[in-house]
């Protein structure tokens, strides 16, 4: 198992430091080790306050890793110059040579000090020359050369002075640029540039999620190039994918959040398509209403239809067998997303939800069978949702969930002028969707 020690700030909220690094780390299969330098007092709205962790607690942490067998280091927020002096001489005492990348963090976002005068002139003289890759911004990189950094030449002279003084390679972060956010690599041979668009947000913990994610794949064996553009890949999803932890201030980013809606979305996918197998199998046709039938699955959290994958162009009946015209995918059906996401604000857990055929046999056999059954009363719309396409639903579903204690099974209406009537099946997952069509189909 690798591992990689990360030396940095603490932040409460979990949007940078140490915890942002450690799940980094693991998100990408690398085991992680800690040791704060300070307590960065900090949220969506910046840092407030910062706390040095005792010297002698500090120096204590880093002995007792020391024979950890470590593989990579990765430094933040150093504070102050002896906490310096204590990082280098762990480094020179290793005796072997590992990926160390140093994220030279000055200040925040709302220009609290993180590193002073002393410890700035410090990291210069003693700790850059240890260093496989230095990512400083463009403030950073301007108050480390004393380079006026206003385009992507000086921001390349900038990083060939920063290899002069003992950075094996030097990325230099351009978001706070005018224009297009440009990244600039210099290996000791080349230079490379990695463009992006500019998302018009405030994002917190960039710089310490970029130096993780080359720390990790240089850990993992990558060349400095090669971990370059694949740090910057990777950062360009959390960027999209960023989010606000409370009312205004700055949004956050999660690759562990990421990672597991992925995740989530193949295993519904995946579930889906086994249905597609026993749907072939079962064969009720005579479920298919007029309209056709759909089937939908949301992930956990689901929010928005996008959340909700079911199969596009829903599914009829072709020579007397269910037909499919596609693989499930998200965001393939309007209705029954909606159907799915207004049960799920009450009841988080029913997750799925097919469209049948209504007939009074078909309830008849769900009373049998004891299923929780709720009518669904078209005529109580009012005449302006009535004429909205889509906004009869959500307005039923409004109407009757605050009057039932425990989550349906089905809710069925006896349609209205030009709405064919119809029986919507419930259930935890497709699985049990299809066992309580069974079950009617009995």
């Amino acid at each position: 198992m690798k591992k990689i020690l990360t030396i940095a700030g603490f932040d409460p909220s979990g949007g940078a430091g140490i915890t942002m690094d450690m799940e980094v780390f693991k998100q990408n299969g690398i085991y992680g080790l800690s040791i704060p330098t300070c307590i960065v007092v900090q949220g969506p709205y910046g840092v407030s306050e910062v706390y040095p962790i005792p010297y002698e607690a500090f120096s204590f942490m880093l002995n007792e890793i020391k024979d950890m067998g470590i593989d990579a280091i990765k430094i933040g927020v150093l504070y102050d110059e002896p906490y310096i002096e204590k990082i280098t001489g762990f480094i020179k005492a290793m005796g072997r040579q590992i990926a160390i990348v140093l994220d030279p963090v000055f200040s925040s976002k709302n220009k609290t000090e993180l590193l002073t005068k002393r410890g700035i002139s410090k990291l210069k003289t003693s700790l850059i020359p240890h260093i496989t890759v230095l990512t400083p911004n463009l403030d950073e990189a301007e108050i480390l050369t004393g380079i006026d950094i206003m385009d992507d030449r000086s921001m390349e002279k900038a990083a060939r002075a920063l290899h002069r003084e003992g950075a094996r390679a030097v990325i230099i972060k351009g978001g706070h640029k005018k224009g297009k956010p440009v990244d600039i690599l210099f290996d000791g041979k080349d230079t490379i540039k990695y463009t992006r668009d500019r998302l018009d947000r405030e994002i917190h913990g960039t710089g310490c999620v970029f130096s993780s994610l080359v720390t990790s794949y240089l850990c993992l064996g990558y060349p400095v190039r090669e971990a370059f553009f694949a740090s910057e890949q990777q950062l360009d999803r959390l960027l999209k994918e960023s989010f606000r932890i409370a009312d205004g201030g700055y949004h956050y980013m999660s690759l562990g959040i990421l990672k597991s809606i992925e995740a989530e979305k193949w295993e519904v996918i995946n579930t889906l398509k086994k249905t597609k197998e026993l749907l072939c199998e079962l064969n009720p046709t005579e479920l298919i209403p007029a309209v056709q039938m759909n089937l939908g699955y949301a992930i956990k959290n689901a929010v928005t239809e996008e959340d909700v994958a079911a199969f596009p162009g829903r599914i009829s009946v072709h020579k007397n067998r269910v037909y499919f015209k596609g693989d499930p995918c998200f965001g393939a059906s309007s209705h029954v997303a909606r159907l799915i996401l207004g049960i799920m604000k009450k009841y988080p857990f029913i997750r799925s939800c097919a469209n049948i055929k209504y007939s009074k046999l078909a309830i008849d056999k769900a009373k049998k069978s004891k299923f929780n059954i709720v009518f669904l009363d078209r005529r109580k719309e009012p005449e302006d949702v009535r004429q909205t396409e889509g906004k009869s639903l959500d307005f039923l579903l409004n109407q009757i969930l605050p009057e039932i204690d425990s989550p349906p099974d089905i809710i069925y209406d006896m349609g209205d002028m030009g709405k064919e009537p119809m029986i919507r099946l419930f259930g935890r997952n497709p699985f049990e969707v299809i066992k309580k069509m069974e079950m009617i189909l009995s």
